[in-house]
């Protein structure tokens, strides 16, 4: 039987929100997902385990989304600073 993966719908550079929601349960829409991730030369895997229906899924990764998931981790979520506005001063 053929193993079912899937793309990964987020930018690497994308809000926290879109990433939780591209890692959201495609069974019942829950956000409420334990994940691992699994890297490799070319990019990544993240296995997602839905808490809520107990639904399992394997999403695949390019490298600048399995950067953003390295580094957002439960214990240590992603500070999102304000975007800069051009001709306003930095500081």
């Amino acid at each position: 039987m053929a193993r079912e993966l899937e793309l990964a719908s987020f930018r690497g550079d994308d809000h926290p929100g879109l990433v939780g929601a591209a890692l959201a349960c495609r069974v019942c829409l829950s956000s409420d997902v334990d994940w691992s991730l699994d890297v490799d030369d070319v990019g990544g895997e993240v296995q997602c385990h839905c808490v809520a229906c107990g639904h399992k899924r394997a999403v695949s990764l390019n490298l600048d989304q399995t950067l953003r998931l390295a580094l957002h981790t439960p214990e240590h979520p992603l500070e999102v600073a304000a975007p800069l506005v051009l001709g306003e001063p930095i500081g």
